[in-house]
């Protein structure tokens, strides 16, 4: 897989599901915890749209 090739770690099954969603065009809101990765799933999707802009918004 991609992900881990580039940045050596293996997603979770939720990650390469948000990762799907938000590449399928659809807005995403992913609620986790401290540490469980959520800055993983923000950069999953430029490694299958390099050319793509990311927004985050945080609290």
């Amino acid at each position: 897989m991609q992900t881990q090739h580039v940045f050596g770690v293996r997603p979770c099954l939720w990650q390469i599901k948000a990762t799907s969603a938000i590449l399928s065009g659809k807005d995403v809101i992913c609620i986790v915890g401290t540490g469980m990765g959520k800055t993983l799933t923000f950069w999953m999707p430029l490694l299958f749209r390099p050319d793509g802009v990311q927004i985050m918004v945080t609290l």
